[in-house]
Parts: structure tokens; C-alpha cells; sequence
């Protein structure tokens, strides 16, 4: 409980006057509710007396306590629904704020994937949301509570103590299901973290799954997970809803003891019919107000799993660290180097001691074997990780101590796995920077080489390019990122494989809009095909996280090293 009031706190401070209004309407349901048991005990008198008057009035009433107490409810209710969501918004908002600031290395290592992400997005919040409308109950039915049993009180002191004998039992009992809930929950949790993951892979890899003929395979997994899922979720649903009869059963028992002990009462004539009835129905909205409270506590407990689960989102820590009073980007830089640069990955080594300078305007290329070392060297510097050890500079300044998102407005990057958003063309193109004007869309898509088949389509730059651009060729998407990186005029440029994935003839169209791209700009360039780098400035060769070999492509050439033997053998294919 300690956990989910210091998740909520926070959360509920935000809307404490609507909580407040809650309370309050709570407390007044209680106290109109109350009511009922004293009106009910001065019928048998008043039916005695012949008073047609009264015999009207109580009646009419105790109708209207319910009303009243029925219309409060809703009230109460409304504003307690309306903070949930408002909770929930707020949380899955934090939960964004966090995905976008994890660095590259979270979501490798996350072992549910996207899909386990989007699930505590969706599922566990709503685990939480749910839970926290239970909160409503556990606000207003003590106060019920506390009414009938000064009311009982009021009537028979033993009596009333001998009714709350059995709480300690039911107690015992309730805490024992909240335990056995709150184990299954979060195995419920888990396993539809699953399934989220199983269908997202099923809608990503559709071109795959049905290549292959994966559809039954894909289908078994799912219904495998759906079926450990409804296992789990049947025996929480057990265990949450046996707690009611269990407890029923106990107060059942104390019940009949109690009505023995009336009834010999009632016999001696020491107990009037009034007080019966007055008593039996303060008991009986004693005994609801507990069910309810034992009802909510559960609900609580199954969102404490869900909160633990966000929580170890929360408070991940593999983040990019920004330090106050970061500096700016030097405006008049003139050198980029990589000092003493290691690069750790869990226990292997990618990068070693490694030190290199480009020179501003310079474009150098990067060449070696899956593994060398190369996409993390690039994926250094736009900071999606930092260094083991050593830094990086620009102009002298390290990046850390820059400003993230000023960094990164001066690096532009164009990679092999385009991506582009669910949204129009002349949207993605813009997306490079949204603080220029949307005028300058089209000559940046001239420049990329993209103007002409992007007009051919009927709604031209407001076509829409579908997930992930699906309804453009693999050359067209790659020609509207080049676009968007034009179109954000970063004076540092990574492309990481940006024609590999092409054939001859979208490579040789791509090239061109690369060619516009790269003129003026400082570029690293990562390429297995050798014959689209041989003109860059410098040609790095890099085996085992460290530079092997240096120089221009005819300099390479002449040394027969490791870059000549890379040449030679693309060249037999």
C-alpha cells in the first residue's frame, strides 16, 4: 500500500479539489444513508399509534434519503471517473516522456519489445485506472462504517461487539486473497505484455509471416499465450471473487448467532420491534460497506502490481543525461574527434581506445565487417549512447556538455530502414524541422530528387505515405528522407547504408539526391557497396572496434591491405 500512495500522491495533489468534492460527496452519501436505519425503527410505533400522518411521512421518507443518496452517487462517481482518466492521461504521458529520453541500449535490451511497451502503456494503466476508481469505495464506505457502528453502539454495546467479533477473521482472510490476487495479477500482466508483443510482430512482419507461410505458426503462439492468459486470469478471478463468499460465510455464521441472541431478547421483551428492525438494517449497511471496502482493497492490490511495472519504466535509468547550464553548439567549428573512445556493450568490447579527427566539410567513409564497430561509432555522436570511456568534441567542446536537442539539430541522418510517419509527404519532409516554413518542402524534395514522382501521385505532397511509408517503393521513401535531411540543413551528416537496400536503378536516383545532400556538409558514410565511397575525402577501415587502415581509395588501393582484399572480392560478384 505504501508504494501505490507514493505512485498516486503525486498524482492526486494535481486534482485535490476534485478529490475534495469527492470526499465530500461521499461523506454526505454516508450520513443521507445513515439515516435510514432510525427512520425504519420508528415505523413499528407509529403503525402502533395509528398516527396516519407519520405513517406517510417515514415512508416517503426513506424514499427520499435513497434519492437523495442515489443522485449524490452519481455526482461522487462522475468526478471519481473523470480523475482516473485524467490519471491515467497524465501517466501515459509520463510514460512517453520517458520512452523518448531512453537511450538505444533500453530498448535493445527490453525483453518484451515495443509490444511490452505499448502493454503498460494501454493495460497496465488501465489496471491502474480501475483500481483507483475502487478508491471512491474505500474513501466513502468507512465512513459508512463509522455511522452504523456508533449507530449499533447507540442501541446494544454488546450486541455491536459481539457483530465486530468476527472482522479480525475476516481480515485474516482477505489479506490471504489479496496475496494469491496479487501474484496472479502479475502474471496477467506479463502474459498479455506478451500477447501485445506476438501481434505487433504478426502486423510488422506481414510481408514475412505470410512469405513463409507463418500464419499457423503466429496463431499458435497467440493462442498458446491467450490460453496461459486465461489460466492466470481465471485463477485471480478466483481468488478475487472467492474472497466475497468466504467472507459472507463468516458474517452468515455471526448473523445467525446474532439473531438467536435477538430473538431471546426479543422474548424477554427486552428488545422492542423497532430496535430490531433498526438494528438488523444498520448491520446489514455495516456489512455492505465492509464487502465494499474488501472488494476495492483487492482492486488496489492488482493495481500495486501494475504500478511496480510502470514504476521499473520510470525509474530506468538508461537515459541521455543532460547537465544544467549545458552549452551551446559552437557556431564557428572547424574539427570533430573521437579521444580515447571505448565503447562497452554489456561484457563485449565494441569500441577500443579508439581516436579519430574530421575535418569540418570533410566526408569520410567507414568500411569493415559486420561487428567492426562502425554503426556504434556513428551512433556515438548524435549521442543515442555515450562512451565507456573517453569523449567526443566538436570544436573542442564535448558533446555531453552540450544541449541535447541543440546537438542534435546539427545531424542529419539517413539510414538504410527508412522510417517514415503515418502522415502526408510534405508532413515527413518537414518533420526535419519544423521551425523553418513548409515553402521550402519542394526544393528540398527537388534537390533529394523526389519532386517529380512525388507530383506523379494525385494528391502530390498531401498523399498520404501509409506505416512506415508503405505505399511508396523502397527507393521513393529513401529519396523523402533524403528530402527531410535537406530540408533540415544540418552541417553534420550520417548515412548508415542508405543505398544497400535498393536496386541498381533507385541506388543510381538516390545517389543523386545523396550527392545534393552531402555537397557542402560534413559526412560520415557507412556503405558495404565500396564503389559508392570511392570518391569521399578519407576511407576508414575498421576491424574489432579499432581503425586498421586509413586513407583516400587509391592510397588504400596501393597498401593492398585489408580495404584492397574488401575491394577485390566485391569485385569477383
Amino acid at each position: 500500500m505504501a508504494l501505490i500512495w507514493k505512485m498516486l500522491w503525486p498524482e492526486m495533489k494535481l486534482h485535490r479539489k476534485r478529490l475534495l468534492l469527492v470526499l465530500f460527496f461521499g461523506i454526505l452519501i454516508s450520513a443521507t444513508k445513515a439515516l435510514t436505519p432510525e427512520l425504519l425503527g420508528r415505523l413499528p410505533e407509529v403503525w402502533k399509534s395509528g398516527d396516519t400522518v407519520k405513517a406517510y411521512q417515514i415512508p416517503i421518507a426513506i424514499a427520499c434519503v435513497w434519492i437523495g443518496a442515489a443522485a449524490l452517487r452519481y455526482f461522487h462517481l462522475y468526478w471519481m471517473l473523470v480523475v482516473a482518466e485524467l490519471v491515467g492521461l497524465n501517466m501515459r504521458r509520463k510514460l512517453m516522456n520517458k520512452y523518448l529520453t531512453l537511450n538505444l541500449g533500453f530498448f535493445q535490451n527490453f525483453g518484451g519489445g515495443t509490444g511490452g511497451l505499448i502493454s503498460r502503456m494501454l493495460n497496465d494503466v488501465g489496471v491502474i485506472q480501475s483500481g483507483f476508481v475502487k478508491i471512491a469505495d474505500a474513501v466513502r464506505e468507512p465512513f459508512m462504517a463509522v455511522f452504523m457502528f456508533g449507530y449499533l453502539m447507540y442501541l446494544d454495546w454488546r450486541l455491536t461487539l459481539f457483530v465486530m467479533a468476527g472482522t479480525p477473521l475476516i481480515t485474516l482472510i482477505l489479506r490471504s486473497f489479496a496475496r494469491s490476487v496479487r501474484k496472479y495479477s502479475k502474471y496477467n500482466l506479463e502474459t498479455m505484455e506478451d500477447l501485445t508483443q506476438i501481434l505487433k510482430e504478426s502486423l510488422d512482419g506481414t510481408r514475412v509471416v505470410q512469405s513463409f507461410n507463418l500464419q499457423r505458426e503466429m496463431r499458435e503462439r497467440f493462442e498458446n499465450k491467450a490460453q496461459d492468459f486465461l489460466k492466470s486470469r481465471a485463477k485471480a478471478i478466483s481468488r478475487e471473487e472467492a474472497s466475497g463468499p468466504v467472507s459472507e460465510t463468516v458474517s452468515a455464521v455471526f448473523v445467525a448467532l446474532l439473531l438467536i441472541y435477538i430473538g431471546q431478547q426479543a422474548i424477554k421483551n427486552h428488545l422492542g420491534v423497532g430496535d430490531f428492525l433498526s438494528f438488523i438494517v444498520s448491520v446489514g449497511l455495516l456489512s455492505d460497506s465492509v464487502r465494499k471496502v474488501q472488494g476495492a482493497f483487492i482492486k488496489i492490490q492488482q493495481s500495486a502490481v501494475a504500478i511496480e511495472r510502470l514504476k521499473s519504466i520510470l525509474d530506468e535509468t538508461r537515459i541521455v543525461p543532460e547537465i544544467e547550464n549545458a552549452k551551446p553548439f559552437p557556431e564557428h567549428w572547424n574539427e570533430i574527434e573521437f579521444r580515447n573512445v571505448t565503447f562497452r556493450y554489456e561484457d563485449t568490447e565494441v569500441l577500443r581506445s579508439l581516436n579519430l579527427k574530421i575535418r569540418r566539410g570533410e566526408q569520410v567513409a567507414l568500411v569493415g565487417s559486420s561487428g567492426a564497430g562502425k554503426s556504434t561509432l556513428i551512433n556515438l555522436l548524435p549521442r543515442f549512447f555515450d562512451p565507456t570511456k573517453g569523449e567526443i568534441l566538436i570544436g573542442g567542446v564535448p558533446i555531453d556538455e552540450m544541449k541535447l536537442a541543440d546537438l542534435r539539430s546539427k545531424v542529419a541522418l539517413v539510414t538504410q530502414d527508412v522510417f517514415l510517419f503515418s502522415d502526408t509527404v510534405e508532413k515527413n519532409i518537414w518533420s526535419g524541422d519544423f521551425n523553418k516554413t513548409v515553402a521550402e518542402v519542394e526544393s528540398a524534395s527537388k534537390l533529394a530528387n523526389a519532386d517529380q514522382f512525388i507530383r506523379q501521385n494525385p494528391d502530390g505532397y498531401q498523399a498520404k505515405v501509409g506505416e512506415r511509408g508503405a505505399r511508396f517503393s523502397g527507393g521513393e521513401k529513401q529519396r523523402i528522407s533524403i528530402a527531410r535531411a535537406i530540408f533540415k540543413n544540418a552541417p553534420i551528416l550520417i548515412l548508415d547504408e542508405a543505398t544497400s537496400a535498393l536496386d541498381s536503378e533507385s541506388e543510381l536516383e538516390v545517389q543523386k539526391g545523396l550527392d545534393s545532400l552531402m555537397r557542402g556538409r560534413t559526412a560520415l558514410v557507412i556503405a558495404h557497396r565500396l564503389s559508392t565511397i570511392s570518391k569521399c575525402d578519407r576511407i576508414l577501415v575498421m576491424d574489432k572496434g579499432v581503425i586498421i587502415e586509413e586513407g583516400t581509395h587509391n592510397e588504400l588501393m596501393v597498401q593492398k591491405g585489408a580495404y584492397h582484399k574488401f575491394f577485390q572480392l566485391q569485385s569477383r560478384l
